[in-house]
Parts: C-alpha cells; sequence; structure tokens
C-alpha cells in the first residue's frame, strides 16, 4: 500500500475509532499486532506470554482511545501501552514454572516438547546479549515486516540508529545461533486469528452484543430480511430496545452448540409458518414449563437462537 494512503487510512481509522466504530478499532489491531508482539516479546521473552501482553495492550487501547488526540501519535502511543503493560507481565510472572509441568511433558510429545524448549531457551538466551532497542528493532525487522522508515518512527528513534542495530543484532544472533533462527521468528507472526481473539476480548469486556459470523454482510441481510431489524450508522444491527447487534467477522468460525440469543415475539406461530415459508433452518415449536413456546432457529453461518413467546401473550 502507497505509504502517504496508509497514513491517511490509519489516520481516518482512529477517528472513527473514536465515533465508535468498532470494524475501525478492528483495522488498527490488524496492521499493529504484529509491532506490539515484537514489543512484548523483546521484554518477556516467550510468545505465549507475549501474545497475552499484547491482548491486554490493545484492550488498554480500546478504553483509553479517546485521550490520543493527535492520530500522528499512534504508533509511540501504543508502543509506550504495550512497553508498559509487558514490563507489568514480566513482575507477575511466576520464577518456577510447576514442577509437573517441567519435569513430565506427556510421553508421547517429549521429542517435540525438548526441540521446542530448547529452541526458545536458545534464542532468548542469545537475544539476551543485545541492547533492549536492538532487541525490539530487530523483531519488528523480523515480524513486523515493516520498512525501516516506519520502525523508526515506532521506536522514536532515527533510520540511521535503526539501520545499524539491526546489521549489528542479525550478526551477533547468526554467530551465536547455529540454526534457521529468522524462520523461527516469522513463524510466530499473528494473523487475522489473534485481532479475532482481541475483538471478542474487548466486546465481552464492554458488555457489547455480537454474533460470530463468517460473512458479515450475509448475516446482516438476513436479519434485515426476516426480521427486519434496523441498521446502526455504524452498520450493525439495531434490536427493538434500542441496543446495537455487533456482527463480528471471523477469519474461522464454529458455531456454538447453545443459541447465542433468545428473541421474544408476539406470535411464535405466525413467525415459524413465516420463516418455514422463507426456507430458514429451524425446529419444531416446542413448549417449557418457565418459558412457554419456543423454537430454535439458525442463520446461514450456523449459529442458532431461540424465538421465544412473549410475556404478555402467555399469560393470556
Amino acid at each position: 500500500m502507497d505509504k502517504d494512503k496508509q497514513e491517511i487510512d490509519i489516520h481516518q481509522y482512529i477517528i472513527e475509532a473514536k465515533n465508535g466504530d468498532f470494524d475501525a478499532f478492528r483495522q488498527i489491531v490488524l496492521q499493529y499486532s504484529n509491532a506490539m508482539l515484537s514489543v512484548s516479546f523483546s521484554i518477556i521473552g516467550d510468545f505465549h506470554e507475549a501474545q497475552d501482553a499484547a491482548q491486554e495492550a490493545f484492550m488498554k487501547c480500546f478504553r483509553r482511545l479517546h485521550t490520543l488526540d493527535d492520530p500522528s501519535k499512534l504508533g509511540s502511543w501504543l508502543y509506550t501501552i504495550v512497553y508498559r503493560t509487558s514490563l507489568d507481565f514480566v513482575k507477575k510472572k511466576k520464577q518456577t514454572v510447576p514442577y509437573e509441568d517441567a519435569i513430565f511433558p506427556s510421553i508421547n510429545n517429549v521429542d517435540t516438547w525438548l526441540d521446542q524448549h530448547m529452541t526458545k531457551e536458545t534464542i532468548w538466551n542469545a537475544m539476551q546479549h543485545l541492547e533492549q532497542t536492538s532487541k525490539m528493532a530487530i523483531m519488528l525487522h523480523y515480524l513486523s515486516e515493516w520498512p525501516m522508515k516506519e520502525i523508526a518512527q515506532f521506536l522514536n528513534i532515527s533510520l540511521s540508529a535503526v539501520e545499524s542495530r539491526i546489521r549489528r543484532a542479525r550478526a551477533a544472533l547468526k554467530r551465536q545461533l547455529s540454526g534457521d533462527f529468522e524462520s523461527h521468528f516469522r513463524m510466530q507472526r499473528l494473523d487475522q486469528i489473534f485481532e479475532q481473539k482481541v475483538s471478542e476480548r474487548v466486546l465481552k469486556s464492554t458488555g457489547h452484543f455480537y454474533i460470530p459470523v463468517l460473512h458479515r454482510e450475509r448475516i446482516l441481510d438476513w436479519f434485515v430480511r426476516h426480521f427486519q431489524l434496523g441498521i446502526s450508522r455504524h452498520g450493525n444491527l439495531l434490536v427493538e430496545s434500542g441496543h446495537e447487534l455487533y456482527l463480528l467477522e471471523c477469519h474461522t468460525h464454529l458455531p456454538s452448540d447453545l443459541p447465542l440469543l433468545a428473541f421474544e415475539v408476539s406470535d411464535i406461530e405466525e413467525l415459524w409458518h413465516k420463516l418455514q415459508h422463507d426456507k430458514v433452518k429451524m425446529e419444531s415449536i416446542n413448549t417449557d414449563h418457565f418459558i412457554g413456546k419456543y423454537f430454535i432457529f439458525y442463520d446461514p453461518d450456523g449459529n442458532s437462537y431461540h424465538a421465544v413467546e412473549h410475556k404478555e401473550k402467555r399469560k393470556a
């Protein structure tokens, strides 16, 4: 992507995210996830824990986004958040692994466990010989695939300083590591699945109703067509209560065995016959002692929902 256009896009995403557009925030997560991982790993030294720290940093970013006055400072602002979050993780980190985990890995995975453990330990020990900024610079180089200029801006150091630090760091790691450490780093790159996890955590923490879907526009149209739901200014579904129902488009999605939501309707039989006519996948009407008449129906992505008879209708 053209650099100027990318900067314009990021600035626009920030403005839209501050105005409540969650999709815009998701784009920020996508573009900065590997940069955040680079910083957190350079401090923590474990990719799994570094991912947890990066997720936590994005949670803080979402909550504090309204405090970011200058969109051009997004990179340095995110850097500060993930740096401090990672230091907090190190402080809280237990000094030893549980005895049974350290000594008794699954017998079927002993060789794999040893290989992975030795690789992680060897690489991290080699990284320890690097100065902190050099650690972050080399990780940004391998994980984010950003050009040197963007790495310099993110770390708030000069372009020449970034180039020399990366050059020296690569040479130092090559002297100490015999294997293909570069491919090991590249294998840790984050993708849309990480962004999906962050988005789900944010939505849950803020109490937003959301539905995980594979094809957002298709499901949006499906709800509008069959249930006459409105659409908010951010493109989310509007239910009768006035709440927004967010459709979280996912890279992968396995529908839950349990219904995600329950919709209260005034005439359950009329709705059942309408959906049957529209060839919507659903089950027969049942009666429960507590909730009265209900049936289960499914959206095109396999998510299930309850349609429940309105309380006033049940009393009658």
